[in-house]
């Protein structure tokens, strides 16, 4: 279960979609939103939303980016995305510690 916020102005339950975090101010992160979800996305007054599955965008979330000015911008990836950490040795240097590669399985 995640984070349920209660909005005081008028009772509405604000439950924000799966994986939720701020990346950084204004850039946000998440699973894939659910209906239920949009009540606390509205409250960000977010611009655009990155979607990156190959799956047409349901029909229903279009609705609602649409009655939210949101912009919609689809990056269809196939496959699962995993994580190859580079492996380091006693000779690395410091800029390269903690650096992440991204690939497609």
């Amino acid at each position: 279960m995640g984070l349920i916020v209660d909005d005081d102005n008028d009772g509405e339950v604000l439950i924000p979609p799966p994986n939720f975090s701020m990346v950084e101010d204004g850039i946000y992160r998440s699973g894939f939103p659910q209906l239920e979800n949009f009540g606390f996305l509205s409250t960000l007054n977010l611009r655009s939303i990155i979607y990156l599955c190959p799956e047409p965008y349901p029909e229903d979330n279009l609705k609602s980016l649409h009655s939210n000015n949101i912009k919609l911008f689809q990056f269809g990836i196939e496959g699962k995305t995993m994580l190859e950490i580079i492996q380091f040795s006693s000779t690395v240097s410091a800029e390269s510690i903690g650096q992440v590669v991204l690939w497609d399985a």
